[in-house]
């Protein structure tokens, strides 16, 4: 055994005479240091030599950016199947952001990545309040002197409601009511104001929504109220059971699509969307003797909504900066025949009047009405919905506790024992009560607490580009032109990275 000790201790001391040995070496050449930290230096001015160079090559080819690699870095970890999107939202920038988050949030929602959803959908609303907040004046969306596709984007009033309404619907899949009721007002407003004007609420279906939330939240008040306020706007919405625990709602076909009318493009039009012919649903729960199957109501109809105000049909938007441009015309020509009539009285301002008629002809030749027909367009053209009581959980039995408080934990066990368990979901679509061969989307399902939420569209976002409709390629190239552009959209870029 003393052996052994005396061996174990012999090694021990020869490893330890050699580390000391190879630090000393160390220690003891300087030339050895500096000839690698040279060397260091070295490579790294090499590296960063051959970044400029290319670096300036890629600024020939892609203007300020963004470049490959910094591309390459910022999409290495998100979901596979949300890259493009996410690629098109770090290039684009800051002026079709609210656009690009709403695109992505309904693409994940569908896909499942609840977490981007949410995240996109926030990143949406937060510029959208910032502009149309109702804590505040809203700021004007429209310049007379500037192309209104030169704008950040934050969609029309239907558009805005919509993006609110789909954050209600991921706040209802965690169980969260209060602000899944909070999205669904704040949706319903969006609904009512545009740059310049104020309307009349008639999106009944985020009304009613609001009345399930609080329904679903134990506040019976508030929802009367809001179900009795939703079937004054559209009858066919009648209120849910009393007891009544999971909300289905489908979407169908495709949704509005904008384009351009009048003299000078000025005038921004909805035409019904195409390519889709169901407009009904079916939805059948459960399997086996529990199955449970009825149709739809219809709820929404979103060419409706981008084509009203107040529930008043509309001609088109910017009818007003149109007429502007032609009262500047009118108000040159008469200056000019003004200035040819009245010259004995103007005398020697004959030159003046003639000069204000051509600078104000001028300046209506830089007025440049062309509206913005960018569009989410992945949205439905219709939304159908219905409520019923499904099979929940006994809620757990009051135990005395002995004059203590429960527990954080034992509250949070309690309210996920009150969590109850979701049917299977699926849905038939219908043309005019006629069965489709259409198998849409699979389900989004989720119960918490008191109720649950199943939804699903007809068409799938999938099948559309990455890219939003409606850009303009000139306004793009004059974009990387502007330095205040590329500072601005690198500033919105750092927020994603």
């Amino acid at each position: 055994m003393n052996m052994v000790k005396w061996l174990a201790t012999g090694v021990a001391a020869a490893c330890l005479i050699s580390v000391m040995t190879v630090a000393a070496q160390a220690q003891s050449d300087p030339k050895a240091d500096a000839a690698a930290a040279k060397a260091e230096a070295a490579a790294a001015k090499a590296a960063a030599k051959a970044r400029a160079k290319q670096v300036a090559a890629w600024k020939a080819q892609y203007g300020p950016g963004p470049y490959p690699d910094e591309m390459d870095a910022y999409l290495a970890n998100r979901e596979e199947k949300l890259r493009e999107y996410y690629r098109v939202l770090y290039y684009d920038g800051e002026q079709n952001a609210v656009l690009n988050f709403e695109r992505l949030g309904l693409l994940a929602m569908e896909l499942g990545y609840y977490a981007d959803a949410e995240k996109a959908f926030d990143g949406a609303l937060d510029r959208i309040e910032a502009f149309y907040g109702k804590d505040k004046q809203a700021a004007k969306a429209t310049s007379a002197t500037r192309l209104e596709v030169n704008k950040d984007f934050k969609g029309e009033p239907y558009e805005r409601a919509m993006a609110y309404y789909y954050r209600g619907l991921l706040f209802l899949r965690k169980g969260d009511y209060d602000n899944a009721r909070a999205m669904f007002k704040s949706a319903e407003y969006q609904d009512t104001v545009s740059a310049d004007e104020t309307y009349q609420s008639d999106f009944a279906l985020l009304t009613y929504l609001q009345g399930w939330a609080s329904h679903c939240a134990g506040d019976k008040s508030q929802a009367v109220d809001s179900f009795a306020e939703a079937a004054k706007i559209d009858a066919k919405l009648k209120a849910p059971g009393p007891t009544d625990n999971l909300l289905v709602l489908s979407e169908l076909g495709n949704g509005p699509v904008k384009a351009t009318d009048g003299q000078y493009q000025e005038k921004l039009v909805f035409r019904e969307g195409g390519g889709y012919t169901e407009n009904g649903a079916i939805v059948t729960l459960g399997s086996g003797k529990s199955t449970r199957a009825w149709p739809l109501t219809p709820a929404a109809n979103l060419y409706t909504q981008a084509s009203t105000r107040g529930g008043r049909a509309i001609d088109g938007i910017l009818n007003g900066k149109a007429q502007f441009k032609a009262g500047l015309e009118t108000t040159s020509a008469l200056a000019t025949t003004v200035g040819s009539t009245v010259v004995q009285q103007l005398g020697g301002n004959m030159l003046y009047a003639q000069g204000a008629g051509m600078l104000l002809n001028a300046f209506s030749k830089t007025v440049r009405p062309t509206a913005d027909i960018r569009m989410w367009d992945s949205l439905p053209a219709s939304i159908s919905i219905g409520t019923t009581r499904w099979g929940a959980a006994a809620a757990p039995a009051k135990g005395k506790s002995k004059g203590k408080k429960p527990s954080v934990a034992k509250a949070v066990a309690t309210a996920a024992a009150a969590a109850w368990a979701m049917p299977s979901v699926s849905m038939t679509y219908r043309k005019d009560g006629g069965a489709l061969g259409l198998v849409g989307i699979k389900p989004l399902t989720a119960s918490a607490g008191r109720c649950g939420i199943a939804w699903s569209r007809s068409r799938s976002v999938q099948t559309l580009s990455p890219l939003a409709p409606g850009g303009n390629a000139k306004v793009a190239a004059q974009r990387k032109q502007d330095k205040a552009v590329w500072a601005k959209d690198e500033a919105f870029r750092a927020t994603l990275r």
